[in-house]
């Protein structure tokens, strides 16, 4: 007997009747996909993150920390739904596969952003969405839906993910050589991939592969020390007055807004140093990876957010130097726990009202600047959010408020002697007055200085 209908669509719209009897994987072959899923995405996490600091191309930092952070929330969901089925969610950060583990090893192992753009871009994260477009059109649409929600927007995102690296690495690869190089590295991480059997480990792999020879024989070591291209100028003098002229309430508005938007892109050094946090701290739950990763990104959108004020500005941003200090002393001279007690320190010194964000977002409207006004507004907001990130995980590590502000000026009072190595020798010169010139046509008002020398600036103030 037909099903009575009266013509509206069935199934709340997700399929047919026939397409919903139709038996997709059962509850333990999809836990066992959906396991190694997971485990792909925490590692690409791992990778991104390796990267941040070793690329020098910005536009590369910006997407790795974009990428970490949407590969944190596809890990996320792809866990709480495996708690879902039934089955216990345990082991989830152990390697289903020591194949799989082994293919995302080589993949960590690439030298230098064009192996990596290609390791990731061309291999790892095609067969990843591959994948996900094959479970989805595989597992049932109604009685797996929850799955087929992850997946989707799993897919969107890593469809724009590829989209960007392949772009990036077509840019990168101008000669045959960069080409060849990228070629070479690809094959090199798909027949690793492929020895695994791909990402779901179903794919046949002859008895007779040979593999080409490994470079991940020995233990990854994270390459923590930021790097920049010509376009950050010289990224150890540390002659910076941004802050400082920021809180001179002598200086006029606009001069002020100036020292504002500089310090927004200065803000790379905030993702640059979450990175080693992310790659050096062990053993938390996942929720603090996830939320340490969107902090990270938050950070790139706000270095993001001077970059694009600069642009409407028509301001050549690489004429002035945007130095590396703060991250690198952090990444080079303190624990991971250290760093996190000092950038925790700084988010919560922002929630002043008087000194901190609303305090940004007030001068931004006074200087009559739209870009800036609405950008500030927006950087104001996810400082609220980090404030209670950082609570969150260091409570139970680091004690209470007052404890971990009196342990990050503890903190700030050691030596730095990587950072002091770096400053060895390098000219230190004071580029504000020219960059006042260049974009109010006038002399600098504000008479604020480095505030501790060139080092102080570099340890003592950060970005925020």
């Amino acid at each position: 007997m037909p099903i009575p209908s009266i013509g509206l669509p069935q199934l709340a719209g997700l399929a047919s009747y026939e397409q919903a009897a139709r038996p997709g994987y059962s509850v333990a072959v999809n836990v066992d996909r959906l396991r190694r899923f997971n485990y792909v995405e925490t590692r690409l996490v791992e990778i991104c993150a390796a990267f941040i600091n070793p690329a020098p191309e910005w536009e590369v930092k910006c997407a790795l920390s974009l990428h970490l952070y949407l590969d944190s929330e596809h890990s996320q969901a792809l866990r709480q739904r495996v708690g879902e089925l039934r089955l216990p969610p345990l082991q989830l950060d152990r390697p289903p596969d020591s194949r799989l583990e082994s293919a995302l090893d080589e993949a960590l192992s690439a030298a230098g952003t064009v192996e990596m753009l290609a390791g990731l871009f061309r291999v790892v994260r095609p067969a990843l969405l591959a994948a996900y477009r094959r479970h989805l059109a595989e597992t049932n649409p109604l009685f797996d839906f929850p799955t087929c929600r992850i997946l989707k927007i799993a897919i969107a995102e890593e469809e724009e993910a590829i989209d960007w690296g392949v772009r990036a690495l077509e840019a990168l690869t101008p000669a045959d050589a960069t080409r060849e190089a990228a070629d070479s590295w690809a094959d090199h991480v798909a027949a690793y991939l492929f020895a695994a059997g791909g990402v779901t480990g179903e794919e046949t792999v002859p008895p007779d592969l040979r593999l080409p020879t490994p470079r991940a024989t020995t233990p990854f070591t994270p390459d923590i020390e930021p790097r920049r291209d010509w376009r950050s100028g010289n990224i150890y003098n540390f002659a910076y007055r941004a802050s400082p002229v920021w809180h001179d309430e002598t200086a006029d508005d606009q001069e002020r807004l100036l020292a504002l938007m500089f310090k927004r892109l200065h803000e790379m050094d905030v993702p640059e140093m979450m990175a080693s946090i992310l790659l050096q701290t062990k053993g938390k739950p996942w929720e603090y990876y996830r939320d340490m990763g969107r902090q990270l990104w938050d950070e790139a959108r706000h270095a993001m957010m001077g970059e694009v004020w600069f642009a409407a500005r028509g301001v050549d941003w690489s004429r002035y130097d945007n130095h590396v200090g703060w991250a690198l002393h952090l990444n080079m001279d303190r624990t991971p726990l250290e760093r996190h007690i000092v950038l925790y320190a700084i988010e919560q010194g922002l929630m002043d009202g008087e000194t901190g964000k609303r305090a940004e977002w007030l001068g931004a409207l006074r200087a009559k600047d739209p870009i800036a006004g609405y950008l500030q507004d927006y950087d104001w907001a996810d400082e609220v959010l980090h404030a209670q990130i950082g609570r969150r995980w260091l409570k139970p590590d680091a004690g209470d408020v007052k404890t971990i502000m009196a342990s990050a000026a503890a903190i700030n009072s050691k030596p730095t002697p990587n950072l002091a190595a770096r400053v060895r020798g390098v000219e230190q010169i004071d580029w504000w007055p020219r960059y006042v010139k260049d974009v109010l046509g006038r002399d600098h008002c504000s008479s604020a200085e480095f505030e501790g020398g060139p080092i102080g600036a570099a340890v003592g103030l950060g970005s925020g």
